[in-house]
């Protein structure tokens, strides 16, 4: 089992572990989550994800959309305020990693965004 921040994934039997709470993932989640994990800090594609978890198989990039859900829900995250994965709009997802590996994790702006004014 690895520890990332204030989670634990235990991907060989698709669990993820938030503080005190154990939750299930599917093995697509659980997936995603785990290709998610390698890369952290960094914006992992919709493509990238689509061809490590599917290996190929054609499916639409919307169906990410349903795991990450489910993925936050195990977090105990919403969309609207992510903690852990943000998304790149219409570019893919990214795991946020504490600079020191410990603690909450904090948003790292992406380059994009900018702050005027």
């Amino acid at each position: 089992m690895k520890s990332y921040g204030p989670f634990r994934l235990d991907a060989a039997n698709q669990r993820v572990y938030c503080g005190s709470a154990e939750t299930q993932l599917s093995h697509k989640a659980t997936a995603i989550l785990e290709t998610l994990t390698k890369r952290p800090n960094e914006v992992v594609t919709h493509d990238e994800l689509l061809n490590t978890v599917w290996h190929g198989v054609h499916v639409q990039p919307e169906v990410l959309k349903v795991y990450v859900a489910e993925i936050r829900r195990a977090l105990r995250e919403s969309a609207d305020n992510p903690r852990y994965i943000q998304t790149a709009h219409r570019r893919g997802y990214r795991l946020v990693m504490p600079a020191n590996g410990a603690g909450d994790l904090q948003r790292k702006p992406f380059k994009s965004e900018r702050v005027v004014g």
